[in-house]
């Protein structure tokens, strides 16, 4: 199978990753598959665990088959799942070609089984290349990196007591502000790991995006190193979609001082900045950023 142009974005929940990738599918050469496809990179029994033989093949495929294929959110009763971007013909077709090819060849079978799946996303608008943007695509960088060689990988984050605000609003994490701040930082520690795994300890082939940056801080500058990074130039599309949605209200910047009051916000910003000095004490790619803009 020839290669697509592939960019993977990753993040903690909350961090940006669907805002990055709408901005990037606006571009000629890009389609942004609209959900999280989730079974390529997510655990229990997605691909990593699949390939390394922590889940059977009759445990991926009912799970694909089931959850993946069609699930209701608990928090608002929202359907999500594969359903919305295929019809169930060609979904129970790609996923029965990929049984006995499993057998034959594992990676080249999931290979296949991806682009299966989400590929006509780009082929129903035209378009060569795609976006994906499960949460653990960084988290699980050395997996597709074998499946996919050429694939570009994004690690999208944002300051982490804007983060763990919004967390507190879902059913999925802490309810509690302080909680919420660890919960992230457990979750930078593991996207770290995917990262440095690439090249056996640097964070190569991963671009680093603070989303601050991009829609306040250094907002040209953060446009032009992703443009670079992709390999693509400027579009109209893109540029109207960064103007007009990638804004610092959009962004929610400084939500979580809502309603603390002095004390409570000077009990968050200590955790805060005690939990990132812990992220640069152990090396991790992204706390410099997250330090400088704290």
């Amino acid at each position: 199978m020839t290669e697509r142009p592939l960019i993977l974005v990753g993040g903690t929940g909350r961090s940006g990753t669907h805002v990055l990738a709408r901005l990037l599918g606006r571009h000629p050469l890009l389609a942004d598959v609209p959900i999280e496809s989730r079974f390529h990179c997510h655990g229990p029994k997605g691909f990593p665990d699949l390939l390394a033989g922590r889940a059977t093949l009759a445990e991926f495929a009912w799970k694909l088959r089931e959850f993946w294929w069609h699930r209701v959110r608990k928090e608002d009763f929202e359907p999500r799942g594969l359903y919305s971007i295929s019809s169930r013909r060609r979904f129970d077709a790609a996923v029965a070609a990929f049984e006995p090819a499993f057998a034959e060849d594992q990676q080249e079978a999931c290979r296949a089984l991806f682009w299966d799946l989400l590929g006509p996303v780009a082929d129903d608008l035209g378009k060569p290349g795609l976006v994906e943007m499960s949460s653990h695509n960084v988290r699980e960088a050395p997996t597709l990196r074998a499946l996919f060689p050429g694939a570009r990988f994004i690690h999208v984050f944002r300051d982490g007591r804007d983060v763990a605000s919004s967390i507190t609003t879902k059913t999925w994490g802490p309810d509690r502000l302080a909680a919420a701040i660890d919960w992230w930082a457990e979750r930078m520690r593991g996207i770290d790991l995917g990262a440095r795994a690439l090249a056996g300890g640097a964070e190569d082939g991963v671009h680093a995006v603070l989303l601050d940056d991009l829609v306040e801080r250094r907002r040209e500058e953060g446009y032009e190193r992703l443009l670079e990074f992709c390999g693509i130039d400027d579009a109209p599309a893109m540029r109207e979609y960064f103007d007009r949605a990638m804004t610092p209200e959009a962004a929610n910047r400084g939500r979580w001082r809502a309603g603390l009051g002095s004390i409570g916000e000077w009990r968050i910003e200590r955790r805060y900045r005690r939990v990132l000095a812990e992220l640069a004490r152990e090396g991790n790619h992204a706390a410099p950023a997250l330090l400088d803009a704290a």
